[in-house]
């Protein structure tokens, strides 16, 4: 855990990689200095110094000769090798350092954690790096202008509808992620209602929904223009941005009920007020009160 201290540490400096390399020497030699001072006394006593005192050379040979290794973690580890793969790692650090890339930190905190783990070394607080955050996607908002109008016309050329009149049912959503939900009263039989979802530029296979109500729940395409959707969501972040604590809104939708449309959302939430808002048929500011 101190070498892994260290190496972190050292790195997150920005010390070079020569300072590296001499601690990392010193973590992994920590022997040498006390077989130099030997070599030194040896030798003073071989050149006439204190001859009172006479002991064996055998114990810096042993000390010069005895294998280098320790244990981690009930593993045994051979020294050298480990400070030769400590040297490799920082060249590899060095690398990625002169990239002055945004990744490269990241890149450099995963080399240290295989080091570690290579060294059956405690990683610490390494553990959790080679999993991924989750990822946010940022979202779109609904379609633009010409997108939406470009979905209206082609649902109008549907060719089930060809020539026949296109009853919307309940309700329209206008969704953050580009897509249009909406249900459709049935082209022959007015008593089925079907389901359709615009993605990709496209209109789905209708799909049958149970549905009542519906002679007062369905309302003109015709009376609709879903560009309008782009104005509500205007109207409303305006309105927001003047409420304390309100939150804007990235989407929309129409309501239908007793043969008429209601654009929405109609109320706006804040952390001491609440207000509501009605719209017109095309997405202007009709009524903004405070309940």
């Amino acid at each position: 855990m101190q070498f892994h201290s260290l190496i972190v540490l050292l790195c997150l400096f920005g010390l070079s990689c020569r300072q590296i390399t001499k601690s990392v020497d010193e973590t992994f030699h920590p022997n040498d200095s006390l077989v130099k001072k030997n070599d030194q006394q040896q030798r003073f006593r071989e050149n006439g110094g204190d001859k009172g005192i006479k002991k064996s050379s055998s114990t810096t040979s042993v000390q010069r000769q005895q294998e280098k290794t320790i244990v981690i973690n009930s593993d045994t580890v051979n020294t050298p090798e480990m400070e030769l793969k400590a040297k490799e790692m920082l060249h590899d650090i060095e690398v990625l350092k002169q990239k002055n890339d945004p990744s490269a930190a990241r890149e450099i905190q995963k080399r240290i954690n295989e080091f570690l783990k290579e060294m059956k070394m405690p990683q610490g607080g390494l553990k959790n790096i080679d999993t991924d955050k989750p990822v946010i996607k940022a979202k779109k908002g609904i379609l633009s202008t010409a997108a939406l109008e470009k979905a209206e016309d082609q649902l109008r050329k549907l060719p089930r509808y060809r020539n026949k009149e296109i009853l919307l049912y309940q309700s329209v959503h206008f969704y953050d992620n580009g897509s249009i939900n909406l249900m459709l009263q049935h082209p022959v039989n007015p008593k089925y209602i079907d389901a359709y979802e615009y993605r990709d530029g496209a209109w789905s296979a209708p799909k049958p929904v149970l549905a009542t109500d519906i002679e007062r729940r369905t309302f003109p395409l015709d009376e609709i223009h879903f560009a309008d959707a782009h104005r509500v969501i205007q109207v409303y972040n305006d309105k927001a941005a003047q409420v304390e604590g309100a939150k804007p809104t990235s989407d929309a939708y129409i309501t239908i009920w007793d043969n008429r449309m209601r654009w929405a959302p109609r109320t706006i939430n804040g952390t001491r007020e609440r207000y509501d808002m009605q719209f017109n048929n095309n997405g202007t500011l009709k009524s903004f009160r405070q309940e």
